[in-house]
């Protein structure tokens, strides 16, 4: 099979390469994502996100020539699942707060399953940074730059469904790149009945629909299709705690893309809040890194 013939060549440096292009695709589509909220609404972002990313996976990859076994399709519908709530919960952080801010505090659950892979006590100055950021992102009275709650806790949201997709995507690899389409298609399916019972079936009529059609393929391409393709392969080949020292890129590229593209300029207490996150999973996962 090409999936188990890949993982076999390819070495780490190979997957590094793969996770920063990962990282550039998914922070350019989580930004152009928000042009859409006003479209049709968050839940039938994620939605459109997930469908175009799942079409053009399907075409890429033609999956079909690799169904999953009995035992495969466990870990497939697992991981789908842990798409459809990390995206959703995601979409309506990004609906309230910074996108720098939301995946600073999204990071912690790829920070999460690095210190939960690692035995030694230096981790705790990680986990200290990574709650002083915290304890900085929360919006304490009289203090510049408040935060939404509601997002705040839609971030954590996220974040428990990237510490999931982190965890379920290495098991669903073992099946080769076709997993991600599969993992997709669960995906898709599994976010549906939210965006139905919260937008209706009007944001999916034709005369609504094909308007935003083209920004929600740019958007399934370079926020899912393309990252989780490469993710899926990754995430085979390299550690975790160095998958962890190369995400903790995600928020500073979050808070870069958001300035550029939307305008979106964080305070200097955010600034520091991101710089603490980030430090914690250098600090977490450098020895693995190396």
């Amino acid at each position: 099979m090409f999936g188990k013939a890949f993982f076999a060549s390819a070495g780490v440096g190979t997957g590094v390469l793969m996770l920063l292009v990962s990282i550039t695709s998914t922070q350019f589509g989580s930004a152009s994502a928000k042009f859409l909220f006003a479209s049709v609404g968050p839940e039938v972002a994620v939605v459109l996100r997930l469908v175009t990313a799942t079409v053009i996976l399907f075409a890429v990859l033609r999956p079909w020539r690799h169904v999953p076994q009995r035992r495969e399709w466990k870990s497939v519908l697992v991981y789908g699942l842990a798409i459809a709530f990390m995206n959703s919960c995601f979409y309506q952080s990004i609906a309230r707060l910074p996108l720098g801010i939301a995946v600073a505090v999204e990071f912690s659950g790829p920070l999460l399953v690095a210190v939960c892979s690692s035995r030694r006590r230096a981790d705790l100055a990680g986990v200290v940074l990574a709650v002083a950021g915290m304890l900085l992102i929360l919006p304490w009275s009289g203090l510049e730059g408040d935060i939404d709650i509601a997002g705040l806790l839609f971030a954590l949201g996220a974040a428990a469904g990237w510490a999931g997709y982190i965890v379920f995507g290495r098991r669903a690899g073992g099946m080769g790149v076709s997993a991600s389409a599969w993992g997709m298609l669960a995906g898709s399916l599994a976010s549906l009945p939210m965006a139905l019972a919260v937008r209706g079936v009007d944001p999916f009529l034709p005369q609504a629909l094909i308007p935003v059609l083209p920004l929600a393929f740019f958007v399934g391409l370079t926020a899912s299709a393309l990252p989780y393709g490469l993710e899926i392969v990754a995430l085979r080949i390299v550690p975790p705690q160095a998958y962890g020292v190369l995400m903790s890129l995600e928020p500073a590229a979050a808070a870069l893309f958001g300035f550029v593209l939307l305008g979106e300029a964080l305070t200097l207490r955010q600034w520091l809040a991101v710089a603490l996150v980030v430090a914690a999973s250098l600090i977490v996962t450098r020895r693995a890194g190396k």
